[in-house]
């Protein structure tokens, strides 16, 4: 990939993440986006007394491998510490960027944090508040790990933007598809197999102490 174009991804990713030029991202007075119906789990939701989550980052996705600059890690922090704010004992957190070989290969962008969720569809509200840029907002299959998921659409002059996110008992996590040729599809089993790559279901509680701040 080209100094030129990396730089403009760069610059791409870093919008989304923080909420600002690709998926215009700004405070709303008042409105909230109607949620769509609530997905219907494949699993009964896990009982956080019972379960946590460990949170894991693959190498690669297919063919996309770890993408790392410096404001792209800053604004995944950012991404996270949100992310945070909406669970209870947040435990684990764990966010990347993964680029594909070539400039007509879409990014994925992914952030997920461990802890307890009280409401998983109140909180998939909050997440999505976040972004109210992102359209066409629909609940998706969650897949084997249960709770809800829901994925939507954004776009500007350069970005097409599809982003999907899911909340269950022990886990809160977004997995952001970014291309800059074509409008994406919906994400489908893509999004399960990566949901499933980064979040791991262990019984018992999580013996570590509980990241505060």
């Amino acid at each position: 990939m080209s100094k030129a174009v990396t730089r403009m991804f760069a610059r791409g990713v870093v919008a989304v993440m923080v909420g600002t030029a690709v998926l215009g991202c700004s405070p709303q007075s008042g409105r909230q986006a109607a949620a769509p119906s609530p997905s219907t789990s494949v699993q009964p939701t896990a009982n956080p007394s019972s379960m946590r989550a460990r949170l894991e980052l693959p190498m690669r996705l297919g063919n996309r491998s770890r993408f790392f600059h410096r404001p792209l890690l800053f604004a995944l922090g950012d991404d996270l510490e949100r992310l945070s704010r909406l669970v209870d004992d947040p435990r684990d957190e764990a966010g990347q960027v993964y680029n594909g070989e070539s400039d007509a290969d879409y990014a994925v962008l992914v952030s997920a944090v461990a802890g307890t969720v009280s409401d998983e569809e109140a909180t998939l509200d909050e997440v999505f508040r976040f972004f109210p840029q992102v359209r066409e907002i629909r609940a998706v299959d969650p897949g084997p790990l249960g709770g809800v998921a829901r994925c939507g659409n954004g776009r500007n002059d350069q970005y097409y933007v599809t982003m999907c996110a899911w909340a269950d008992r022990i886990s809160l996590g977004t997995v952001t598809f970014l291309s800059s040729k074509k409008r994406l599809g919906p994400p489908g089993n893509e999004f399960i197999e990566i949901r499933s790559m980064l979040e791991i279901p262990i019984p018992g509680p999580d013996p570590r102490p509980v990241i505060t701040g």
